[in-house]
């Protein structure tokens, strides 16, 4: 089973099931302590302006904060928990992820996965699969939202927003879904496995789209003579 790891939906499987998610109330509530902690830093950098003794100025932590942290954590293991107790027989292939390379050009946008506490996510399946005894592990994760199934490797030219169909030849599909299946297709992938970089896995990936055209149009000249 394939777990894609996500914002909108904290895990996605390859049976099409998704669990746990960030947006609602929790990104409310993010949004708000969000708010009073930039009032505090205003307030913080303008009373350094005037001189006022750096103990006395007012600290950016929240309890608020503290506290969102603490139920994102929860609702992560909580989402965790219900898909092993659906997929209790399974084989788990989830994509390794380095939350601290991530980067959005908008800081709103890191401040938001930054609360969403993403990094968490594989670390408690892990856990949680081991406790478990069950086998869990982890593949390359470059460009398994861009991939189409349809079309083997055909890399989209960009990333598909999580909340839109990805569309590729003869295959649509919900983003996350669709990289799911992906994840769970790429176990056992040694020749993806031993790539160092992206680069070199876009690489790979457009090689094999090459050969898999090359064999489509093969398929359809010999399709072509036998009907005549």
């Amino acid at each position: 089973v394939g777990v894609d790891v996500g914002i909108a939906q904290f895990l996605t499987t390859s049976t099409n099931r998704a669990y746990g998610s960030f947006h609602g109330k929790m990104a409310r509530a993010h949004k708000r302590d969000r708010a009073k902690r930039r009032r505090k830093a205003k307030l913080r950098a303008c009373l350094e302006k005037k001189g006022v003794p750096r103990e006395q100025l007012p600290s950016t932590s929240s309890a608020s904060g503290q506290r969102l942290s603490r139920q994102v954590k929860q609702e992560i293991n909580r989402a965790v928990n219900e898909l092993l107790k659906d997929h209790p027989d399974a084989r788990l292939i989830y994509e390794e992820l380095s939350v601290a390379s991530m980067r959005f050009h908008a800081r709103c946008m890191n401040a938001y996965l930054y609360a969403s506490q993403l990094g968490h996510i594989p670390k408690q399946l892990a856990w949680a699969a081991a406790k478990r005894g069950m086998a869990a592990h982890t593949v390359r994760a470059a460009y398994s939202s861009q991939e189409c199934p349809a079309a083997i490797t055909w890399i989209a030219q960009s990333a598909q927003p999580e909340n839109l169909s990805v569309r590729g030849l003869w295959y649509e599909d919900h983003a996350d879904h669709k990289a799911a299946v992906t994840l769970a297709g790429r176990w056992g992938d040694r020749e993806l496995a031993a790539c160092r970089d992206k680069k070199e896995v876009k690489a790979l990936l457009m090689r094999r789209h090459e050969a898999w055209k090359k064999h489509q149009s093969q398929r359809i000249e010999l399709l072509v003579l036998l009907s005549n």
